[in-house]
């Protein structure tokens, strides 16, 4: 059983690598954008959205991980709070922490996503250069480097090995 944190910009194939991981390991994903739109269509005050989907995300993994499912929390993980909190909640649980950021190194590719996609309301809808390069690096990481960076500039280049390879270590 593993708890599965996503990180990456927005557009870098979060979910859709969630998603494919999910369907070769039967982990169910917490996907905090549906969350947050379900919370904003609601119309929950937008001063509490944030946290309060946060809250859902991670009582959810802990919910599910009670019953000793794997776990993929799909997030960009732009904070301490999130990282610590999988890592707290895999611990409690007895699950193997794992850690995965999408990386898309071309602006072009993210702004070509984020245009075209079907957005849900809590999505961004538009983006800019420098917007991605301020956040390319800001995913909070583990600390012990135990991580895995896949490029996902291409579905073709998920290394789908690599990862349930990574996912079935017990380190």
């Amino acid at each position: 059983m593993f708890l599965l944190q996503m990180a990456g910009y927005p557009g870098s194939g979060k979910s859709t690598l969630s998603r494919k991981i999910a369907k070769g390991t039967g982990a169910i994903v917490i996907d905090r954008d549906i969350i947050k739109t379900s919370m904003i269509n609601s119309k929950v005050p937008e001063s509490l959205v944030a946290n309060a989907s946060y809250s859902v995300v991670f009582d959810l993994a802990e919910f599910y991980l009670g019953m000793q499912i794997s776990v993929i929390i799909d997030t960009p993980c732009y904070y301490n709070e999130l990282l610590n909190n999988g890592v707290c909640i895999s611990e409690k649980y007895g699950a193997s922490y794992k850690y995965i950021e999408c990386r898309v190194e071309e602006y072009s590719i993210i702004e070509n996503r984020i245009y075209s996609r079907d957005r849900l309301t809590s999505q961004i809808e538009n983006t800019s250069i420098e917007r991605f390069n301020n956040a390319l690096d800001k995913s909070v990481k583990p600390s012990d480097g135990k991580l895995l960076t896949i490029n996902t500039s291409t579905e073709d280049s998920y290394e789908i090995n690599l990862i349930e390879e990574y996912l079935i270590r017990k380190v």
